[in-house]
This record gives structure tokens, sequence and C-alpha cells, in this order.
């Protein structure tokens, strides 16, 4: 999406994804504002390279590689790749893999096989946060707009995947032309809050698996013409797992997003303004769910920009 700040804007997930065109999974009147932040994983379709790695003289993998085979195995995971490397006893092997959905053939040696493994993944991950749970569905959204691989630099397919409740161990603050981030601690064992679905232009999508995140008071949802300039607030994880409510003010309503100012001083001397991570961070006007913040603006990072809840969960032909 486009933001018109008239400044450098910066979406606010502290993950990259794909998205494609599917229907959004939520169309009620009444929604849980949630504000906790998520650790998400997705599984790639395949393994891929996520950096450009030089065989020999003029022969590369190129990041966004997918692996298809070494010599006749297949290869599905990291783990695969490990193993049938291990396997080899030949001093060389061809590695099948598409590039820009063509097939390709490298032929490389048995000691390349191993040194190549830390170029590549079959998953993604980060954290970002949770927007809403549809009570009457239990399905959720998050984030609130489209993320993209940076390391690939280009929308790669997924396999479904997971998000995890997770704790904010510390953060970093924005200043003025640096944005800031959430630091979540590491968690040994991790409950599956929630299957991932989708991922679109308007967040991901999904169905809650843990039901103590359903207990939340479900509120109105505002129409872009409901949504008024002026006093709101924005749910959101600065600290372990306790969502906590912020002060802002909207200040321009368009036809999908709005643009606002962060007021609330506590807010403001914690982190600088908004976080990379805060991406989904509901925001409620009057008692009712206006929409999720999306987007900041990289030179003054107290100001930025959400998409209304309407938008965020409507359904596309």
């Amino acid at each position: 999406m486009r933001w018109n700040l008239g400044k450098r804007i910066i979406a606010l997930a502290a993950i990259c994804f794909m998205s494609m065109p599917i229907h959004s999974l939520a169309n009620s009147d009444e929604l849980i504002p949630m504000g906790q932040s998520i650790g998400v994983q997705l599984k790639l379709e395949r393994v891929t390279f996520v950096h450009d790695v030089l065989i020999e003289d003029e022969i590369w993998f190129k990041s966004g590689d997918q692996v298809l085979k070494v010599g006749d195995e297949t290869v599905e995971t990291t783990k695969d790749w490990k193993k049938i490397s291990s396997k080899i006893n030949t001093n060389e092997v061809k590695v099948s893999f598409n590039r820009a959905n063509k097939q390709h053939l490298i032929t490389v040696s048995k000691h390349q096989l191993s040194e190549l493994l830390p170029f590549m993944r079959d998953h993604t991950e980060g954290i970002g946060t949770l927007t809403y749970v549809d009570p009457n569905t239990s399905e959720y959204g998050a984030l609130g707009h489209q993320i993209v691989d940076q390391q690939i630099e280009k929308i790669p397919p997924f396999l479904g995947g997971s998000i995890f409740l997770s704790e904010i161990a510390s953060i970093h603050k924005s200043v003025p032309g640096r944005p800031g981030y959430k630091i979540a601690k590491q968690i040994s064992i991790r409950e599956n809050a929630g299957i991932v679905n989708a991922n679109t232009v308007y967040g991901i999508f999904g169905n809650l698996l843990d039901k103590n995140l359903q207990n939340g008071q479900a509120i109105p949802t505002l129409h872009v013409n409901e949504i008024k300039e002026g006093k709101a607030e924005i749910l959101t994880t600065l600290n372990g797992k306790k969502v906590e409510t912020y002060v802002i003010e909207i200040i321009n309503v368009e036809d999908t997003t709005f643009q606002f100012h962060i007021t609330d001083e506590r807010l403001i001397k914690k982190t600088g303004g908004i976080l990379q991570g805060m991406s989904g961070s509901p925001i409620i006007q009057n008692n009712k769910f206006a929409g999720a913040i999306t987007h900041m603006v990289v030179d003054n990072p107290t100001k930025g920009a959400a998409i209304t809840i309407r938008e965020m969960i409507k359904k596309h032909p």
C-alpha cells in the first residue's frame, strides 16, 4: 500500500513474509481487540537460498533460488540437505533448483555441500502484533499489511505456518531517521497459539488455537465514516506479555486508512514513538474498534499510519 504522508515511511512488522490474493477470514460487526506480541513462523515452499553464493567463476546460487534435488534425492528441508550431504560418496554432485520458474543444475563438490547450508533456510520467522479475534469463528488477524522477505528480496511461496505468544525482553528506541524495534525473549518451549492460513496485503490470518486468547470483550467495529479526528488509544505489548493502553491523536482519515500522532508521554519516553514489531496493534476510539497500526514516519517516529479495521477484514472476490 502507498501512504500519502509526504515523508519516508516504513512498514512495522519485524518479520518478512510473502503475500497472496486470498479471501480475508472475518467479516464481523464485533471483534475482540488484542495487542499481544506474537512470534510467527512460516514454512517456505522449498529450501531457499537467502544469500548469493559464488561456486566458481560466473557460477552462482542466487538469493531466492529454491532447491529441488541433490543428486537424485529430493530436498524438502534443510535437514534433508544435511542428511543427503553426509551420504554423498562422490567428489561432485549436481544440485537441481528453480530460479525464476526455470529449472537449473549446478555441479558442486562434496565439501561445498556442507559449506552452503548456512546460506539457505526452509522457514522464516519473526515478531509482530495480534490485532483481533472473531469471537464467533475463532479466526484472527494480525499485522495489517503485506510483508515481504527482505533477505530474499521477493515474495516467496510458503506452506502455512504458526503463531506463538512471545515475551518482549527489551526495546531499542526509535529516533528520527532510525526506526526502533522490539526484542523478544528466546522461549525454549513454544506453544502453538494459532495456524497461519494466509498472508495478504491486509496482514496474516488464520485460526486461533489458544482458547485463553478468546476471553476478551468483543466491541463494535467502526466504518471509515465513523472514525473521527481526535483522541484514540492503541493496545500493544512492550514488556513481557502485558498488553497496555496508550493515547494517540487521529489527525487525518482517508478512504481505507488514517494517520495518527502519538501523544502519550509514557510511550514516547519508553520507545521514542512507534517501533518495528508494533504493526497490527489495535486502535480503539470511544470503545469501538477503529483499525490497526501499519506504518511509521521514519523522520518522525511519533507519527504513523493505520488501516481501518473494516478494510482489514474486508472480503475480496
